[in-house]
């Protein structure tokens, strides 16, 4: 029974040996964060020996998403927006919130075989950022908080204002950047990504805002009037399309992602 049992540990360690030796070396994990995207995870290859230019190359495929992160994530943006972002005019941001994904395909480049590179390839996002809109006016004798959309003249009957808007970019397109895989020792390295993807959809403007105790100025009566909905819809769906012209020419999306991986 001994003999059996020696003659199946030694035939497990020799198939372990023989896996860990044809293991191809240069395999490499990930685990970092992303700006605008959350947790970073990435897998790849890279080789290990230097030498030539083929051995310089290496690929990587990755995943961002701020899913993971999302307490912390909302947490973070509560702590930064809990007084509220002033804008001007009395206008202030608040209840900021954040949803990224990230996939994107990579081919680096180690020009000089050490730590620094070029990196190339594709990414696939959806990011979705939204904030409150508010505005408080003291000190205002006639308690009218006065603004314009689309040309025409609008207050609030009070102090107070409140909206949402949201900005939405589901694109995709070809990703160039620059960055560095720093040894640590151990196999481990810090790795640092900084670049930009050029996007074949630009960012879309949305905006909501409520209509109660709303008044619009009627330039052929020169009186103010509640407004109506059509008429506030319409003035809305105007500035949107204007600011989402001018959202248009944006294409170039910034990436940065630090972290560490790990090579085998």
């Amino acid at each position: 029974m001994r003999k059996k049992l020696a003659f199946i540990l030694f035939c497990f360690c020799t198939v372990i040996g023989e896996r860990a030796y044809a293991f191809p070396d240069g395999i490499q994990v990930g685990l970092g964060v992303s700006a605008l995207g959350g947790l970073n995870v990435l897998a790849g290859y890279r080789h290990v020996a230097d030498g030539d230019w083929f051995n310089r190359f290496g690929v990587r495929f990755d995943f961002s998403s701020t899913d993971p992160v999302k307490s912390a994530l909302d947490s973070a943006i509560d702590h930064i927006m809990r007084d509220g972002v002033s804008v001007g005019d009395g206008v202030k941001l608040d209840e900021g919130k954040l949803d990224a994904t990230h996939y994107s395909a990579l081919l680096d480049f180690y020009p000089f075989s050490g730590a620094w590179r070029l990196t190339g390839g594709y990414m696939f996002s959806d990011v979705h950022m939204g904030a409150a809109i508010n505005g408080t006016i003291g000190n205002v004798p006639t308690q009218r908080f006065y603004f314009y959309i689309n040309g025409d003249h609008y207050y609030y009957n009070g102090n107070m204002f409140r909206g949402v808007t949201a900005i939405d970019w589901d694109y995709n397109g070809p990703y160039i950047g620059t960055g560095a895989d720093i040894k640590l020792g151990c196999g481990f390295y810090l790795f640092l990504d900084a670049g930009v993807v050029y996007t074949n959809r630009a960012a879309r403007l949305s905006m909501s805002i409520p209509h109660e105790q709303l008044y619009i100025y009627d330039a052929e009566t020169a009186a103010w009037a509640p407004v109506t909905i059509p008429k506030l819809d319409s003035d809305v769906a105007a500035a949107t399309t204007d600011a989402n012209r001018k959202l248009s020419h944006v294409r170039l999306f910034p990436v940065l992602k630090v972290g560490f991986l790990y090579r085998f």
